[in-house]
């Protein structure tokens, strides 16, 4: 067979083959997630925080950490020398190898000095607690995102209904204007213009519909479902109610709570403790061995000691960098701080303003909204009002929900953003 239609089918083999194990390696990853029929937040958080990919992937840089504790804890493994000197082995009748020459037999272990172990194995404990807290702020991370997609689905949802519930409204107009065309009170082209004017309505509900879905298969990748296509419902509800909060509160549980900047005081801390390892090495180690000796026939006993002199390097390097470092860390720490600040003073203002607007809008536009829809709904079925006066009014009730529905989610979304902020729940 030619190499040109060996290579021809080669290639495509080479490529499904390829295709096949990938498929079967992201078969084997995939474990099945049940998700409930009705999904309450609490079971979401609860499914975020078992299967959760990002949440996975960082708790193994706990592992890793605590791989590096066990390594740093290690004693220095001991060394072992066969030595074997001036056995005549190109003469002629070299004689015997155990008494024609010097053999030796060397054991040591080295002793390291300065407590470079105990302060070896401080760094790395303290490397440990900081990753605790990186795994504790992926967490924090991974529920914001979690509430905010969670009730993305729940005001899609609350959009919905409201879509559908207007476009059944003007089915009724509608249904009321044939019978009145049926009956000659109403010209063919005016009723079909009121046809027309369906499609409005009729693609906020679609539009609304698709947004359930994307918000849902959202939800779902973040819980970790390989099914994007599962089938469930949110069980919570689109409501708020205003809670007063204290910007100072809030700023020093803000500075006791916040697992990122908690972790940057660890990571300081580390760099001290590696300055303190890092000095240390300057000390060099010692070597003692003990061992046997034979010596042309005679038997000895073998002993020495290895001391590296630190003439030119005292490990200059390694200290300048460490100390740099740790004023690396403390501006990184400073920045964290005001970082931490900022966002809780944000949160806050965020807070004050959803509140206000959905406050005017609990209290004002909506009742005024409503209203003004049911004296235009009536107003035209007794024929004091025309059909552009009717659309302006349900576009502007219709806006007004929408904007209500909104302001809620909005108002939720603030308070888990502020909570965020704080690291603490409320």
């Amino acid at each position: 067979m030619p190499l040109s239609i060996l290579s021809k089918i080669g290639r495509p083999l080479y490529v499904y083959v390829s295709l096949l194990i990938v498929a079967a390696i992201v078969s084997a990853a995939q474990e099945p997630v049940a998700v409930p029929e009705r999904l309450t937040l609490s079971d979401a958080l609860q499914l975020a925080m078992k299967n959760n990919p990002i949440l996975l992937r960082d708790r193994q840089n706990l592992a890793i950490a605590n791989a590096s504790l066990r390594e740093a804890r290690q004693l220095p493994n001991p060394e072992f020398d066969v030595n074997s000197e001036s056995y005549p082995l190109f003469e002629s009748s070299p004689g015997s190898f155990w008494n024609n020459q010097e053999l030796t037999f060397r054991a040591g272990q080295t002793i390291e000095t300065a407590g470079k172990r105990a302060k070896r194995t401080r760094v790395a404990q303290q490397e440990l607690q900081a990753t605790g807290s990186d795994v504790r702020n992926t967490e924090r991370e991974v529920r914001l995102e979690l509430k905010r997609r969670y009730f993305a689905v729940v005001l899609a949802k609350t959009q919905l209904t409201l879509a559908q519930e207007i476009l059944k409204q003007f089915d009724e107009v509608i249904r009321l204007n044939e019978a009145r065309f049926k009956q000659g009170e109403l010209s063919g082209l005016e009723m079909n213009r009121i046809r027309a004017e369906r499609l409005r309505f009729y693609t906020d509900v679609l539009d609304s519909d698709l947004q359930v879905k994307n918000t849902k298969t959202a939800l779902l990748e973040l819980l970790g479902v390989y099914d994007l296509a599962t089938k469930f419902d949110t069980a919570e509800a689109l409501t708020a109610t205003v809670q007063p909060v204290q910007l100072d509160e809030l700023q020093q549980l803000a500075l006791q709570s916040r697992p990122d900047l908690l972790a940057v005081q660890q990571r300081l801390e580390r760099n001290r403790r590696e300055v303190e390892l890092q000095r240390s090495a300057a000390i060099p180690n010692v070597t003692p061995s003990f061992g046997y000796k034979r010596d042309f026939g005679v038997n000895a006993a073998a002993f020495g000691i290895t001391l590296p002199v630190p003439l030119f390097n005292r490990n200059q390097g390694g200290i300048s960098r460490a100390s740099a470092q740790v004023e690396q860390q403390r501006h990184e720490f400073t920045r964290s701080l005001l970082a931490v600040r900022r966002e809780v003073q944000q949160g806050y203002q965020s807070l004050e303003t959803q509140a206000e607007r959905l406050r005017a809008l609990e209290q004002d536009y909506v009742p005024a909204a409503k209203k003004a829809h049911e004296i235009a709904q009536q107003s035209y079925r007794l024929g004091s009002l025309d059909l552009i006066g009717l659309l302006d009014s349900e576009r502007v009730y219709r806006e007004t929900l929408r904007a209500y529905n909104v302001a809620l989610f909005d108002y939720k979304i603030a308070v888990f953003q502020l909570e965020a902020s704080v690291g603490k729940e409320f």
